[in-house]
């Protein structure tokens, strides 16, 4: 995959640890992730993403495989969103997708759809045959974009057997690309 991707309005490229307390600073911006997810990003998120890398339960998991990508408006140039893939998981046809966000005030623009679609063309370009998402149950705001997306095969539920505030579940989507 590409370094700098350009679409009508995003540049999309491998971040760098000169982004770090932006990308940190667009983590803060999804005031709901505990509610969701259970837990709040480490304040050292981005920086361990950039340096050792956010790997899937895979024994032989290489850092190689891993980009984690700024998402830039093109005509300011602002840092708005990030995104990271991983080359490989759960099988080499698969290009996976641990965390997306746009900025809480960048939301509702069509700027995600873009991201991704470029996303979409980037890895099928690459030989990958398909795209996974993992997604939280309790996000009902990121299983309407994924789903409206496109990834519509469930691959795979985990978490917790018993339905509180206290409990969670994640649902693996895939889509053929």
């Amino acid at each position: 995959m590409q370094n700098k991707i350009e679409t009508t309005r995003l540049i999309i490229s491998d971040a760098t640890l000169d982004e770090c307390d932006e990308l940190q600073s667009i983590c803060e911006t999804w005031e709901d992730k505990k509610l969701m997810e259970g837990e709040e990003f480490e304040p050292d998120f981005i920086k361990k993403s950039l340096t050792v890398g956010d790997l899937p339960p895979l024994p032989h998991a290489s850092k190689d495989n891993y980009r984690l990508k700024s998402i830039f408006l093109k005509e300011s140039g602002k840092l708005i969103g990030f995104t990271d893939l991983y080359f490989g998981y759960p099988d080499n046809e698969t290009a996976w997708i641990s965390i997306f966000m746009i900025s809480k005030d960048y939301r509702k623009s069509g700027y995600a759809q873009e991201a991704i679609d470029s996303i979409f063309t980037e890895c099928s370009k690459a030989g990958f045959k398909n795209i996974g998402i993992g997604v939280f149950l309790k996000n009902w705001r990121g299983l309407r974009f994924w789903t409206k997306a496109g990834f519509t095969e469930v691959t795979g539920i985990s978490g917790n057997a018993e339905y509180s505030e206290n409990t969670f579940a994640f649902i693996r989507l895939l889509k053929s690309i």
